[in-house]
């Protein structure tokens, strides 16, 4: 858990996706802050929404990729 805690706070600002237990996915939101308590949340920017995630739910979280579009 802690190489994932130090993962999050690398991202902070950032747009990532984040896998849930259970098997869920929030895709391509912003991580806005994690808190450091011991009640430890994500706070989430998705699809115009805050969203509040605790962090013992959290399985995995990286960099969502950025696409560019090609104009010819």
């Amino acid at each position: 858990m802690t190489d994932l805690k130090s993962r999050i706070a690398e991202l902070q600002g950032r747009q990532v996706n984040v896998a849930l237990l259970g098997g869920e996915r929030i895709d391509d939101c912003q991580l806005v802050s994690a808190a450091r308590s011991q009640a430890s949340k994500l706070w989430l920017f998705t699809n115009g929404v805050d969203a509040f995630v605790p962090v013992d739910a959290v399985v995995d979280v990286w960099a969502a990729a950025r696409f560019t579009e090609q104009v010819d």
